[in-house]
């Protein structure tokens, strides 16, 4: 069968490499330049840096399973620090047990690694689709036709996905209107006195998460500095703020950072990026996936599944595993 897949993020790509090795025909569509989704990186002169999820864990047993074979590959590593938090405006230790992987060297190692043979359509982004007798059709922003798809599994944010299937299926009829909330990204290269064990740590109503990259197995930073972060900022704060905030996203990181630190740091330079569909809100479903078999369509995705790495693989792996035995 042909199937037409939507999203080249984890969950996308496991759902296509399921289906290639299964003997299907998957055609991938796009919008950016690569894959990953919220496993983005972005390629800088003082460093290479993971912008979405800074590590994943694993939780459930077939994960688990899948985590060993990236192992064994090489595609992920164990991030072994014990992490801080922020109370009162004060930085304290709060270690637990919780084992934290990276990819290997960056985050989207984890999409790639599932990629061979697929064929991707990059920066060709889907803004309409249409069930007919033959089967789906998809239309683009650059106004390509793509004709006669059995089969539609899109795997984009559940507001994505609302509007590009509301005059086509009710399969999103129960999910929220927003699912998401928004995330201000900023990555920070800086000089300055560190405690070596300071490499992640849990912050407060204004910076959620803040890893240290300079800090994780492997990562090569420029030698004319002394450290390189990746700061989160809440969704609270994020959507308040929103795209078009005037306030100084870089400094704020920076203030934010010096002020928990208790230290003077000097910014060399910063990276700035605003994830519009970054925290899934409390959201729950019966199942990781979402299906109109008189359709013959899927919706799948992190959101669908608690919003985490685990979550978008087992939102993929159990949605195909449920339509071969449709079959």
């Amino acid at each position: 069968m042909k199937f037409a897949l939507i999203g080249a993020g984890l969950s996308g790509i496991r759902a296509a490499s399921l289906l290639i090795d299964l003997g299907h025909e998957v055609t991938v569509f796009e919008k950016s330049r690569g894959l990953g989704g919220r496993l983005a990186n972005r390629r800088t002169a003082w460093g290479k840096l993971d912008i979405g999820a800074q590590y994943f864990t694993a939780r459930d047993p077939d994960f688990q399973k899948q985590v060993e074979l990236w192992l064994q590959a090489s595609a992920v590593q164990v991030w072994d620090f014990s992490p801080h938090c922020v109370e009162q405006g004060k930085l304290i230790p709060s270690p637990d047990e919780t084992v934290r992987y990276t990819g290997s060297p960056l985050m989207n190692q984890l999409v790639y690694c599932s990629s061979n043979g697929l064929a991707v359509n990059f920066q060709c982004a889907v803004t309409a689709v249409e069930k007919l007798r033959k089967g789906w059709r998809l239309f683009t922003s650059g106004g390509e036709v793509f004709s006669d798809f059995d089969w539609l599994i899109v795997s984009s944010p559940a507001e994505q996905s609302r509007t590009l299937l509301e005059n086509c299926s009710d399969v999103m009829t129960g999910v929220p209107e927003a699912v998401h909330q928004p995330c201000w990204a900023v990555g920070l290269a800086t000089r300055g006195e560190i405690p070596e064990g300071v490499q992640g740590i849990f912050g407060d109503g204004t910076v959620h998460w803040a890893s240290r990259l300079s800090s994780r197995p492997g990562f090569i930073k420029a030698p004319d500095i002394d450290d390189v972060w990746m700061l989160h900022f809440s969704p609270e704060w994020s959507e308040q703020q929103g795209k078009e905030t005037p306030v100084d996203i870089g400094q704020t990181g920076l203030e934010w950072l010096q002020k928990i630190m208790d230290t003077e740091l000097d910014k060399s330079t910063e990276y700035r990026h605003y994830w519009r569909y970054a925290n899934i809100k409390p959201v729950t479903f019966d199942k990781s996936y979402l299906l109109d078999e008189y359709q013959r369509l899927a919706v799948i995705g992190a959101w669908c599944a608690g919003g985490r790495v685990e979550g978008a693989w087992l939102s993929a792996q159990r949605c195909i595993e449920d339509l071969i035995r449709l079959r």
